[in-house]
C-alpha cells in the first residue's frame, strides 16, 4: 500500500509530537543534603530530625509529582566541625544543591567553610551560635533558629524565676555552648559564683570535678551549656555529690530524648530546660505534626518541625528557580515562609528573629513544656 506524502507528513509530526511530550514530562531529580549528627554527643537526637525530613521529602513528592522527584542524602556531621567539613564535600560530590544542616554550631562552622567555597547553600536547623551571623559565608548561610544572644536572656528570666541568686556556669568550650555562657553571664546581673569550660569530647572532661567546682563554690544553681551526652555524666554527678539546687539547661538538652543518655535516670528530675518556641498555629503546623506523629516520630524530639520547614524551604527556592541563583531563591523564599516551626524572614545575615522559647521540665522522666518566654511579655504559661 502506498502512503501519500501529506499522511507520511502527518505520521512524523504525530510522532516527533509523542516524543517531545514524552521528554518534557520527564520529572527532574533533586538531591538535598543532610547534616545529622548520627554519632557524637546529641546523636540520640538524630532520628528525629532525619525522620521529620523524611516526612518533608515525602510531601514534596506527592505535590510535586511529574515535575521534580527529591531525595534526601544524609551524611553524618558528628557534630564536629572537621567531620561535617567532610561531609559536606561529600554532599556536594554526590550532586546536591544545597545542604539541611548543621545541628551543632561547630558543625554547621566547619561545613559552611566547605559548602560556601563550592557555591553550595546551607540552612541550618538548629545552629544557635551568634558566631553563626557572622561566619565568612559570603552569604550562603541561613538558620531557620534564633541566636543564642536571645536564648541567653530567656535563660536568665528562668534562673531568676527558679530562685537563682548565686548560679554557676558550666560550658562547653565550643562555638555553641562558649557563646550561650558568655551571654549569659553577661546578661545576668548579679554574682556568678563560678564559670568553667570544659572539652565536651568524650574522655576529655571530668563530670565529677566539674561537679564539685559547683559544690566548692557553694552555688545554689548551676547552668548547663552542654550536650547530651556531657550533660547527663554532669547532672548525675552533681546528684552524686548531693546537689540539690536548681538545675537549668539549655536547648542541647530539651528533648525528650535526653533520658536516653544517663545511667540513673532519677538524677534529671527538675531539670528546666529553654528551646526555641514554636509559631503561632497554622495549617503547615498541623499538617507536619500529624504526619510525623502518623510516621512514628518521637514524641518530645527537638528541632523536628525546623527541619522539616529548612528542607521544605530550600525545596520552595529550587522549584522556584530550578536553574537560576539559588542564593537569591532562598532569599526571596524566606520572607515571611509559613512553616511547621513558625514564619520565617531571613535577615541579611541569614538570621531568623524567632518568637520565643517554650520552658521545658522534667519531673521524673516525663518531659513537658508548660511555660514560654517571650522578648514582649517575658514568663508565661504556655
Amino acid at each position: 500500500m502506498k502512503l501519500s506524502k501529506a499522511f507520511v507528513w502527518l505520521l512524523a509530526t504525530l510522532v516527533l509530537a509523542s516524543i517531545a511530550v514524552s521528554c518534557g514530562s520527564e520529572s527532574q531529580t533533586v538531591k538535598i543534603g543532610l547534616l545529622s549528627p548520627q554519632t557524637g554527643p546529641i546523636a540520640q537526637y538524630a532520628s528525629g530530625f532525619e525522620d521529620a525530613g523524611n516526612v518533608a521529602i515525602e510531601e514534596l513528592n506527592k505535590t510535586h509529582e511529574g515535575d521534580f522527584v527529591f531525595e534526601l542524602i544524609v551524611a553524618d556531621s558528628g557534630c564536629d566541625g572537621t567531620q561535617a567539613g567532610t561531609s559536606a564535600q561529600t554532599l556536594i560530590d554526590s550532586g546536591v544543591p544545597a545542604i539541611v544542616g548543621a545541628a551543632c554550631s561547630g558543625a554547621t562552622l566547619g561545613a559552611i567553610a566547605v559548602a560556601a567555597a563550592a557555591g553550595v547553600p546551607m540552612v541550618s536547623y538548629a545552629s544557635t551560635s551568634p558566631g553563626i551571623t557572622t561566619a565568612d559565608d559570603n552569604g550562603h548561610l541561613f538558620r531557620v533558629v534564633p541566636s543564642d544572644a536571645q536564648q541567653a536572656v530567656a535563660l536568665v528570666a528562668v534562673a531568676a524565676a527558679a530562685g537563682a541568686k548565686n548560679p554557676a556556669v558550666l560550658y562547653m568550650t565550643n562555638d555553641y555552648g562558649a557563646g550561650l555562657g558568655d551571654n549569659f553571664a553577661s546578661n545576668w546581673s548579679g554574682s556568678v559564683c563560678t564559670q568553667v569550660g570544659y572539652d565536651p569530647t568524650e574522655g576529655s572532661y571530668d563530670a565529677s570535678t566539674l561537679a564539685q567546682s559547683v559544690i566548692d563554690g557553694g552555688c545554689d544553681s548551676v547552668l548547663l551549656m552542654s550536650y547530651a551526652t556531657d550533660g547527663a555524666a554532669i547532672i548525675e554527678a552533681l546528684s552524686a555529690q548531693g546537689f540539690t539546687g536548681s538545675m537549668i539547661g539549655a536547648d542541647g538538652l530539651a528533648d525528650a530524648a535526653f533520658t536516653e543518655s544517663f545511667t540513673d535516670t532519677t538524677a534529671v528530675h527538675g531539670l528546666i530546660a529553654t528551646k526555641p518556641r514554636p509559631g503561632k498555629d497554622s495549617s503547615a503546623k498541623t499538617s507536619f505534626e500529624s504526619a510525623y506523629a502518623a510516621a512514628g516520630g518521637a514524641d518530645g524530639a527537638i528541632y523536628t518541625g525546623e527541619t522539616y520547614d529548612a528542607i521544605k524551604i530550600v525545596a520552595a527556592a529550587i522549584v522556584s528557580d530550578p536553574d537560576g541563583d539559588l542564593v537569591a531563591a532562598l532569599k526571596k523564599t524566606g520572607v515571611n515562609y509559613v512553616g511547621a516551626s513558625g514564619t520565617h524572614t531571613f535577615d541579611a545575615n541569614g538570621d531568623v528573629l524567632g518568637t520565643g522559647y517554650e520552658v521545658c521540665q522534667f519531673d521524673g522522666t516525663d518531659f513537658s513544656c508548660p511555660r514560654i518566654w517571650t522578648a514582649d511579655s517575658g514568663l508565661a504559661t504556655n
